[in-house]
Formats: C-alpha cells, sequence, structure tokens
C-alpha cells in the first residue's frame, strides 16, 4: 500500500510537470498561423497543410493524458501533504530521479538544439537509440552513455552553429551526429556484453528501427502531406529530396501518363 501512495505521489508531480510542458508548447504552437492561408511558408494553403497541426495534436494529447494523470494521482491519495517537500526532496536524490532528468536532458537538446540544426532523420535515430538503449536497461551506465552521445553533437551544434541564419546551411554537425550514433550502436552492445548479459530483440533492432522509424516520417511530411520540414539541406534528407524529384516524380508522372 505505502508503494502505491508513493507511486501516485510521484505521478502527481509528473502530471504536473506534463502539463506545464505541454502547455509551454501548445503556447509556442500558436505562433504559427492555423487558419491564415500564405503562413509558414504555404502560401494560400488550407488548416490541413499548416505547420501548426503536427505540434497541436502532440502537445494537446500530451495535455489530456496530463490532467489523467493528475485526476488519477489525485484520487488514489498522491496529493501533496505538508511532509511532502522532505519526500520530494529525497525523491529527487533517487535512481528513478536520475533517469527522469537524463531524459528531460535528452529532449531538451533534441528540440532546442539538434532539431534546429541537424539532419531530422539523424538526430531523431540518435535519439531513439538512446532512449531505447539508455532506458531500457536498468544499468546507471547505460543511461549515462545514452545521455553523453545525445550531449556532445548537441552542444557542439548549439555552440558553433548557433545565429538562425546557419541552421538550413550543411555544415560538419550532421556528420558528428551519424558518428555519435554509430558510436552508441557499438557501445551499446559491448556495454552489454561486458555487462554479462546478452543484447536482446530490443536492443539488436533498435539502430535500424530508430533510422526507419523518422525517414518514414519525414518523407511523409514532406511528400505525403505537403508540410514544411526541418533543415531541408540536410545530409540524408537532401538526397532524399534529390531522389523524388528527379527520378521519382518524374517516373510516376510517365507511368499515370501510360
Amino acid at each position: 500500500m505505502q508503494d502505491k501512495t508513493r507511486l501516485r505521489q510521484q505521478d502527481f508531480w509528473t502530471a504536473l510537470v506534463l502539463i506545464a510542458v505541454s502547455l509551454f508548447f501548445l503556447y509556442k504552437t500558436s505562433e504559427i498561423p492555423f487558419f491564415r492561408a500564405n503562413a509558414a511558408g504555404v502560401e494560400s494553403g488550407q488548416w490541413y497543410n499548416s505547420a501548426a497541426l503536427v505540434p497541436y495534436g502532440i502537445f494537446a494529447a500530451i495535455l489530456v493524458l496530463g490532467f489523467f494523470l493528475l485526476v488519477t494521482a489525485l484520487r488514489q491519495g498522491g496529493a501533496p501533504g505538508v511532509d511532502q517537500l522532505s519526500v520530494a526532496v529525497n525523491w529527487m536524490r533517487t535512481p528513478s530521479a536520475a533517469r527522469m532528468g537524463a531524459v528531460a536532458l535528452i529532449l531538451l537538446a533534441y528540440i532546442f538544439s539538434l532539431v534546429p540544426r541537424v539532419d531530422f532523420i539523424i538526430c531523431s535515430a540518435l535519439v531513439l537509440l538512446a532512449l531505447t538503449y539508455g532506458f531500457h536497461v536498468r544499468r546507471p551506465r547505460a543511461t549515462l552513455i545514452a545521455l553523453v552521445a545525445v550531449l556532445i553533437p548537441a552542444a557542439y551544434a548549439l555552440v558553433m552553429h548557433f545565429p538562425q541564419s546557419a541552421w538550413n546551411a550543411p555544415h560538419d554537425d550532421d556528420w558528428l551526429t551519424l558518428a555519435c550514433f554509430a558510436a552508441l550502436s557499438v557501445f551499446m552492445f559491448v556495454e552489454t556484453r561486458l555487462a554479462g548479459e546478452k543484447p536482446d530483440g530490443f536492443l539488436r533492432s533498435a539502430p535500424l528501427v530508430a533510422l526507419i522509424v523518422p525517414a518514414f516520417l519525414i518523407v511523409s511530411m514532406a511528400f505525403g502531406f505537403r508540410q514544411n520540414v526541418p533543415n531541408r539541406t540536410g545530409l540524408f534528407f537532401k538526397q532524399i529530396e534529390y531522389q523524388y524529384y528527379v527520378n521519382v516524380r518524374p517516373w510516376l508522372a510517365g507511368k499515370k501518363g501510360s
């Protein structure tokens, strides 16, 4: 019973964080015109072409889930009492708090440093692999390796290419992020073996899945839904866009005309 109460108390604070984060990003998303034409790079676009559509959906869903979690925590005894401050301080020193802090740092590095400056497929693959490896197993060393692998290219991109005018230019942080992805893939298998374990199916398939998921997403967004995508001059997306307009699109046009 005590464990359940403690879990609900943690849910209470987690729900507050989720609600605060989702409200912040919904506010920032509101700066993207939604019902106007000539908005967000889409000329004479309709609302379903707005770049705000996806972030509205994602953060609205997180907001709803945050409120559900908050109500559940309050109904099951997770409301904070007078002595909750000391409990919260003690919880911040636990491994669970460290893992949550690592997740927060990875997401902050992804949103504010990597996505605006680095090829979307490469940086998303790195973050997906880091989250899978660093938190699928319960070894603090794995979490630390995953965190460092993300922070290195994020810090480099932020420091070396800080001005917004440099975001769309092809630069070296794509290669550094790709190198970190490859290094993390190798370290993941080596560290798991050194820990006396065998990589399970999740870890074995993680590098491939981490590459396929963002590639499918960015291709669907760019060529299916005609959405703006970040960093079109990125290392991978530049090649995909070239092949689409030079080979795939003419081939599809010829197939329709035949």
